[in-house]
């Protein structure tokens, strides 16, 4: 059975390694991921993005032939708008992971949707050729799918999501789940503005709680105490003001089935956590 990974993903700027907007050791960690989840030969990518939740189903995308790219960011340099990252969807797979999750109690459907930057940023550094702007070739041949968050901010639901996209890992399917371990856009300007690359005070403190937590076996119940402990709440809230970027990590842990977690990378910058994690 294939691995799980969360990854955290940054901005657009992320595939820009030594950007303000990046860092250095987890653009590494993931552009070392690539080689190693195209060398297990999955028959499919799934991947499951902070920037893409619902009103109601979750949704699937299912695109004929390549899959288009959503830029849904604003305000940066002209080529971020005309990057590619080049990649096949499949149908009827898109048609297989809603019917896993129906069978499951999840309602889904499919959705035809390019890929956003939670999914093409990091991936591109993963398999592609961040280097250039537009390789004009396959950057991935195996089928990618994105699946969106469901419509619920409640770590139980995305855990729920992981725990049926579980079987479909014994199918020879890849799972990757895009986020941030620590993700506060309103204090960029406050942390940025210090002139140092120093995190604020919470940005470490809740890294450290994440990855003592999961690697020591720590399951659904020890992620929700972030929604129902006062202190960890206090600690949850000023990682993440909005939980979007964290329920990936809900998603993976569900997926997971208790399987044993590994720390890749752990970094923290400004406002941000950059961890990086493998379930296998």
């Amino acid at each position: 059975m294939l691995p799980v990974y969360f990854i955290s993903h940054g901005g657009p700027t992320f595939a820009d390694k030594g950007h303000a907007g990046s860092e250095v050791g987890a653009w590494d960690t993931v552009h070392k991921l690539g080689p190693q989840i195209v060398s297990s030969k999955p028959d499919y990518v799934i991947c499951i993005s902070a920037h893409w939740d619902t009103h109601s189903n979750v949704l699937v995308s299912s695109n004929e032939g390549e899959n288009p790219l959503v830029y849904d960011f604003y305000n940066f340099p002209r080529k971020y708008y005309e990057t590619k990252f080049h990649t096949l969807g499949s149908p009827a797979f898109a048609k297989e992971i809603v019917k896993t999750l129906q069978n499951k109690g999840i309602p889904a459907a499919v959705e035809s949707r390019g890929l956003d930057h939670g999914v093409w940023t990091p991936l591109r550094v993963a398999f592609g050729n961040p280097d250039v702007q537009d390789t004009k070739r396959l950057d991935l041949e195996i089928p990618l799918i994105q699946v969106s968050l469901p419509a619920s901010p409640k770590i139980l639901d995305s855990y729920r999501l992981g725990e049926a996209l579980y079987d479909l890992r014994a199918k020879n399917v890849a799972i990757i789940c895009s986020g941030m371990s620590v993700h506060n856009l309103q204090d960029m300007p406050r942390a940025m503005g210090s002139g140092s690359s120093e995190p604020l005070p919470y940005v470490k403190p809740f890294n450290s709680w994440l990855t003592n937590t999961l690697t020591q076996g720590g399951g659904l119940s020890d992620l929700q105490k972030l929604e129902t402990d006062p202190q960890l709440n206090k600690l949850y809230r000023a990682a993440h003001p909005t939980p979007e970027h964290f329920l990936p990590l809900a998603v993976a842990l569900g997926a997971a089935r208790k399987g044993k977690c590994e720390v890749l990378h752990t970094a923290a910058t400004y406002s941000l956590g950059w961890n990086i994690y493998k379930f296998i």
